[in-house]
Formats: C-alpha cells, sequence, structure tokens
C-alpha cells in the first residue's frame, strides 16, 4: 500500500494554519517581562498585519515570526483578529495557545 505525504517540501510551516474542527490554531511564547516574543503558525495575511503594526517585527525564528513588542499587547492583537487563549504552559517563559474560528 502506497501512502503520499500531504506536507510541503518546504521546512517552513509558517506560512500553513493547522486546520482541525473549522478552527485555526496558534502559539505565542514570551516573558512578562521582554519586549518581544515569538509567534508560531500565523497565516501571511495575519503575518503582514502584525509586521504593519509592530515595526521590526518579522522573521528570524524558525516556523514563526518576532514580534517586537511586549507578549500581552501581541496577544491582544492576535485577539483583534479573532483569536483567542485556551490554554498557556510554563513560567518564566510561558506559550500560549490561540485558537479561531475559520
Amino acid at each position: 500500500m502506497e501512502t503520499k505525504s500531504t506536507l510541503p517540501s518546504s521546512n517552513n510551516l509558517a506560512c500553513l494554519p493547522i486546520l482541525e474542527d473549522g478552527m485555526v490554531y496558534v502559539a505565542i511564547k514570551g516573558s512578562l517581562h521582554a519586549n518581544d516574543c515569538s509567534v508560531f503558525g500565523l497565516g501571511q495575511e495575519e503575518i503582514r498585519a502584525l509586521t504593519k503594526k509592530f515595526p521590526g517585527s518579522g522573521s528570524g525564528v524558525v516556523n514563526g515570526i518576532t514580534i517586537k513588542s511586549n507578549v500581552l499587547n501581541a496577544i491582544n492583537s492576535l485577539a483583534q483578529l479573532g483569536y483567542k487563549v485556551i490554554s498557556s504552559t510554563g513560567e518564566t517563559e510561558i506559550t500560549w495557545t490561540l485558537q479561531r474560528e475559520v
């Protein structure tokens, strides 16, 4: 039996949102004490919106982008794009998982 991979040949998955049950999930990692954070799983339109809002932001993170702002500002900006925090983990450096309906 032959199986075919549905994954793209590219190693950069930042442009591919994960779809499950009509939901898109992203992760944001950062410290409450830092002035930057990392976001993973955004689509190209969302990346453009965030890099426009936060100058100096962009690539530099494997499978994600760096946002040049406090992590709470970035979470609030993602909330304006329709995302809601559904979980978090960590102490000094925290990872939040967010979702939005497609």
